[in-house]
């Protein structure tokens, strides 16, 4: 048995009580911080903050154009999507292992939107070897909410914006909240400033977060919290599915649906204080520094015990055997009802990808990139699993490698 779920809470039971206490904080830490050349802006969630950042440009530019991978996460595509017009939306070529662009087919755009996956930078070598044939005018922006490692807030030094979630899975991680840095140099100075203005004065007048808001949030994390992270109760739970013969895919996929840990619509909200209490104190590099240290130790053995065809074919992007910094252990099959079927059956739960989509409009490649985004799955997180268990997973994934080539 591997007694693990499909997610993971960076967070001990003192830290999960720390999140429940701080709403009562009568004091308001300021969501607003400059560091050197970069300015720091925290948002009720990252959703929010690029909802916020889009329509400040598309209220300057009517006709806004922007450039951006193929593939988002679900709010961040449809906010894309509520202010950009279709056919001024140019995807990014990327390569078929999905980590590196390898072509840019217009450069006049506004806005260029990079979002990494699979908790690993994109590699933008390409673009930053272009960077002098876009217009000055273009703001580079990423999503790196499953980028790299957070000690560098940016992933290269042509980006302009760096969003992050602090979500109840993510890292830095605050059960709740977002993070925006903002540089002021290099690309249109002056424009950005403006936008920190903008941002800084829209957050402020969105509808607040009550204190009550945010302790009822937290409360309702517990039974996550325990399905995630708790051992005893994750081998209890597998053990009355076994017994009662309870389809643990079908479980595991309208739990996740049902509670994702954020809010997909009406997320414009000004934070509550124990909400920015909370973000400024993932922030910390102690705090955020420990969960990466365990995602690098996990994911590091986990990658030595499969098998080369193995990892080459169903972990396409990780090529460098770099460790991936994210909960979720996601991976590519070409048969997924299949695959499916043959974990479900050894009562190990695994679920079709619940995250990433490709836009809903035709553009380049969208079958392409639509097949690809239905090979994904999400296998057991390796954040909580022993040594024994992981070198369990990468043995049933070598051996179903080797069967069904």
């Amino acid at each position: 048995m591997i007694s693990a779920a499909l997610d993971y809470l960076p967070v001990s039971f003192k830290d999960y009580l720390y999140h429940l206490v701080v709403p009562f904080n009568i004091k308001r830490p300021s969501n607003y911080l400059k560091e050197q050349d970069v300015h720091q802006l925290l948002g009720y969630s990252c959703r929010s903050l690029f909802d916020t950042i889009m329509r400040y440009y598309s209220e300057r530019n009517n006709n806004l154009k922007i450039l951006t991978t193929p593939i988002h996460h679900t709010s961040f595509r449809n906010i894309i999507e509520k202010y950009v017009k279709p056919e001024n939306v140019f995807i990014l070529d990327v390569n078929e292992r999905y980590n590196s662009i390898t072509g840019i087919p217009n450069y006049d755009v506004d806005l260029c939107v990079i979002t990494h996956l699979f908790g690993q930078d994109m590699n933008c070598n390409f673009i930053k070897e272009n960077i002098d044939n876009f217009p000055f005018r273009t703001i580079f922006i990423e999503d790196r909410v499953q980028g790299g490692s957070f000690d560098s807030k940016f992933s290269n030094n042509f980006m302009d914006i760096s969003l992050y979630s602090t979500g109840m899975d993510k890292k830095p991680c605050g059960l709740g909240g977002g993070v925006a840095f903002i540089k002021d140099i290099n690309t249109y100075e002056k424009e950005l400033c403006n936008l920190v203005t903008y941002s800084k004065i829209a957050i402020d007048n969105y509808i607040g977060e009550f204190f009550w808001h945010r302790i009822w949030f937290i409360m309702k994390k517990f039974p996550t919290f325990l399905l995630y992270n708790c051992k005893w109760f994750i081998s209890l739970i597998l053990w009355i599915f076994s017994v009662f013969k309870i389809d643990l895919h079908s479980f595991a996929s309208k739990y996740r649906k049902s509670n994702p840990g954020f809010e997909h619509n009406d997320f414009n909200r000004n934070p509550s204080n124990g909400t920015l209490t909370s973000i400024r104190n993932a922030l910390l590099p102690v705090n955020y520094k420990k969960i990466e240290e365990l995602y690098t130790e996990k994911s590091t053995l986990f990658f030595s015990k499969l098998k080369a065809n193995t990892k080459y074919k169903m972990f396409l992007w990780n090529t460098n055997d770099k460790p991936l910094l994210t909960p979720y252990n996601t991976m590519s099959v070409q048969n997924r009802e299949q695959f499916i079927d043959y974990f479900n059956n050894l009562n190990i739960p695994i679920i079709e990808n619940p995250t990433y989509k490709t836009f809903n409009f035709p553009h380049t490649n969208k079958e392409q990139y639509e097949n690809f985004n239905n090979t994904l799955v999400y296998l057991p997180s390796l954040a909580i699993m022993t040594d024994t268990e992981i070198t369990y997973l990468a043995i049933l994934l070598n051996n179903y490698y080797s069967k069904n080539k």
